[in-house]
């Protein structure tokens, strides 16, 4: 099976830029400085991360029912695909995981197709952390706050029956300080990264300011010219 080499870059992400802000002497990220913004918005209303951490939290808690539609899928095959309903009562659904042949040594693994019924009721319950777990680290954890520098407004828009608004973003040439903190990954002499992006589009609800669905890639490029990807989906619907 392909070792994904993702959780290990991020680490080092992380602890490249813990690096970096430590050696700048100004309290103002720049990040702030690139980002492009309609002069009808206020400050919070793009806060693609802050948006992301209340759909988790909407998922944790929920105010009213909701069903979600969520997708994963890698540029090595692997991919991922949850219906879930959402309530206080508890998360249920199905969970559909989609595997490619895969060698392991001499050893070849056929295609394959599981399907998995989700069960986690009644709220709070062993059964609800496990199944409310798997999707936040599935579906939710795809580094979309790295894309913060290069969010564009687009317009106004209904989704899933919510008021929300519509966000692209796309780090191509944006300066950005994951950017820089990968330089320095690279300078440690680990897996040299080329260029790393995370691309795509977001709706965030206007009145609770909640991600309502995305669709975004999270791209790295190598300098050997090996290119890897993880395509993120996700779509929240009123009941």
């Amino acid at each position: 099976m392909k070792v994904n080499t993702q959780p290990l870059i991020a680490a080092l992400v992380v602890l490249s830029l813990t690096a970096l802000t430590a050696c700048t002497s100004s309290p103002t990220a720049p990040a702030s400085k690139t980002r492009v913004r309609s002069a009808a918005q206020s400050p919070k209303d793009d806060d693609l991360q802050a948006a992301m951490d209340k759909l988790e939290e909407s998922i944790h808690k929920p105010s009213a029912p909701f069903h979600a539609s969520f997708k994963k899928s890698g540029s090595d095959g692997f991919s991922y695909e949850c219906e879930a309903d959402i309530s206080l009562s508890g998360i249920t659904g199905q969970q559909i995981d989609n595997n490619p042949a895969t060698k392991i040594g001499t050893d070849v693994f056929p295609a394959n197709t599981r399907t998995r019924q989700l069960n986690g009721t009644p709220y709070g319950s062993p059964a609800w952390q496990t199944v409310y777990g798997s999707i936040s680290m599935a579906y939710l954890n795809g580094h979309i706050r790295d894309a913060q520098p290069g969010v564009k407004y687009v317009g106004d828009e209904q989704s899933g029956g919510y008021d929300s608004r519509h966000y692209d973003f796309d780090l191509t040439g944006v300066d950005a300080d994951i950017k820089k903190a990968m330089e320095i990954g690279n300078s440690l002499g680990m897996r040299q990264t080329k260029d790393y992006n995370v691309k795509g589009s977001a709706w965030i609800s206007k009145d609770e300011a909640r991600m309502v669905k995305f669709s975004f890639d999270n791209i790295y490029t190598f300098s050997d010219g090996k290119l890897e990807s993880t395509h993120y989906e996700g779509t929240i619907t009123k009941k």
